[in-house]
């Protein structure tokens, strides 16, 4: 039986995932960097109607272009590693990110092609053959990969569960997990103000847009808990992915069930005062502990069921 962390991952799968975006945007950059001579200095990145609206230099856009490759490739394809998601999901999600890596540097080719024997990339506009040509490829290889990738059937989290389960029942009724998030209203909310805003200021400069898109996508995630329970350790991540709080059971003085308001805390999110942690996705049900050493952590819970499971582990694993 395998560790917690070799059961969470397939590694051949992500080696893939990692590998394959890097390979594809230095072959980018290497074929791209053919053309230095041919393309006017600087390149246009951004186009509109009339030509070239944004410009930079030329090694700035092979630099610039290939990080973008790697990097979106990589976050899109990495979650098909995962061994808890289901083969289709996995299957889907490596095919969805290879498709928009290999998009990226289509699009990418395709503005520099179209800048080839000009002196003023003003004029420019991208390649449509080059755009056409690699979109269609691209979405070809993406079928492929979705029909071609077989994940591995392993030891997975469902079955240490299961044997857990068998071997030691109350050990089992103690280790579970749970997400906590905020109204709907407040994605919807999130959404409403932040999606016409983002439109609208991808007219006046795009890095403004992704960067205003990107605060929401954070805000919206800090909104987002993943708890892991068990008598050993109790951690809270936010965005199910970054964990911002990890406490053992054995060391809890006293831990209570109750409903709170965010505002007495500091607010939503993440929040330090002192000797004081709290990480809360909304005012309501949340469990309250205080440890050996003087801290205090609170942190949200589905619903009273579940803060009263949370504290009956810690409870029990303390002896408090």
């Amino acid at each position: 039986m395998g560790t917690g962390r070799e059961q969470r991952w397939d590694r051949r799968a992500l080696r893939f995932a990692l590998v394959y975006p890097l390979l594809l945007a230095a072959g980018f950059a290497l074929a791209a960097s053919a053309f230095r001579n041919r393309v006017p200095e600087p390149v246009a990145w951004l186009w509109d109607a009339e030509g070239g609206r944004a410009f930079a230099s030329f090694w700035a856009y092979i630099v610039g272009g290939g990080i973008l490759i790697a990097c979106v490739g990589a976050l899109l394809c990495a979650p098909a590693a995962l061994l808890s998601r289901p083969p289709v999901a996995r299957r889907i999600t490596l095919a969805g990110g290879i498709g928009m890596s290999m998009f990226l540097a289509t699009v990418l080719a395709a503005g520099l092609m179209g800048q080839v024997g000009l002196e003023d990339a003003r004029s420019s506009h991208p390649d449509p053959v080059v755009l056409a040509m690699g979109s269609g490829a691209t979405l070809a290889f993406a079928v492929v990969v979705a029909f071609a990738f077989k994940p591995d059937e392993q030891w997975s989290p469902g079955d240490e569960a299961a044997l857990l389960a068998e071997l030691e029942p109350e050990r089992a009724r103690s280790t579970f997990s749970y997400w906590a998030h905020a109204r709907s209203s407040v994605f919807v909310m999130i959404g409403i103000v932040g999606i016409p805003l983002s439109l609208l200021l991808s007219l006046v400069a795009l890095w403004l847009s992704a960067a205003l898109t990107l605060a929401a996508l954070l805000g919206a995630a800090l909104l987002v808990l993943r708890v892991a329970v068990s008598p050993e350790r109790v951690t809270v991540r936010v965005g199910g992915l970054v964990p911002v709080l990890a406490l053992a059971p054995a060391v809890v003085l006293r831990a209570e069930a109750r409903r709170v308001a965010a505002r007495e805390f500091g607010g939503w999110g993440y929040r330090r005062r002192g000797r004081e942690t709290s990480v809360l996705v909304a005012s309501g049900d949340a469990v309250d502990a205080v440890l050996d050493d003087g801290r205090r952590v609170v942190f949200s819970a589905r619903d009273p069921e579940t803060a009263a499971r949370v504290v009956e582990v810690l409870r029990a694993a303390s002896g408090a």
